[in-house]
């Protein structure tokens, strides 16, 4: 049985002209086309709502800053170190003309140069040839003081030509350290033990001097 004319008209239509249809039919008929109508709203309402919440992190992504630049400079200048241990030494007499050293020095030597293939030398040396130690009367001359480097023989600090230009001719200990086309950076680990040795006994009294060591690349 095909529909009735009431069925074919528009849901208001019907209910205007009271149609012929009956009332519970037209109730459901009512009932659905209303559910499907809120239905509609609610589904383009979310539709919307997805939208908007699409289109706002992709407009804020399309905003853009400047770009700041900060520039940045780093300057490394070639140096050298020389490390010495202990900081002091004590000689200990072994007799009236010899003495020995508490301790050897270790002393280190670090470089970073521009370029590699260039010398490095270390040396040690005392600031007065006729006094390495002295009671500011009594004096030890350069020519008693024995230095061992890495255990090898021992010999008078009385050197006079270096490679190291802050040396004191004629005051000069045997050279800790000669590299010869070192690398641009580098360390190199050295002993140094000192002695007395005298011609004749040394005079009573209480002797003090400082040996320097030095360091340079040519």
């Amino acid at each position: 049985m095909g529909p009735t004319r009431c069925q074919k008209l528009p849901l208001h239509v019907c209910i205007a002209n009271t149609c012929a249809c009956s009332g519970s039919r037209c109730q459901r008929k009512m009932n659905t086309e209303y559910k499907l109508n809120i239905l509609n709203k609610v589904t383009f309402l979310i539709a919307v709502l997805t939208l908007s919440l699409l289109s706002g992190p992709q407009s804020q992504a399309q905003t853009t800053s400047n770009a700041a630049a900060v520039t940045m400079t780093f300057a490394v200048n070639s140096s050298m170190t020389v490390a010495a241990t202990p900081s002091s030494i004590v000689f200990t007499p072994t007799d009236s003309k010899n003495a020995t050293a508490s301790a050897a020095i270790a002393i280190v030597t670090s470089w970073n140069l521009a370029v590699g293939g260039g010398n490095v030398f270390t040396v040690a040396y005392f600031a007065s040839i006729p006094a390495a130690l002295t009671n500011g009367t009594l004096n030890i001359p350069a020519s008693d003081v024995f230095a061992s480097v890495n255990g090898g023989a021992a010999a008078a600090c009385t050197l006079a030509n270096v490679n190291v230009a802050a040396g004191n001719p004629g005051a000069i200990c045997p050279q800790i350290f000669g590299g010869i086309g070192v690398a641009a950076q580098g360390t190199h680990s050295d002993s140094l033990l000192l002695s007395l040795t005298s011609p004749t006994a040394f005079a009573v009294a209480s002797y003090s001097g400082t040996i320097t060591i030095s360091a340079q690349a040519t």
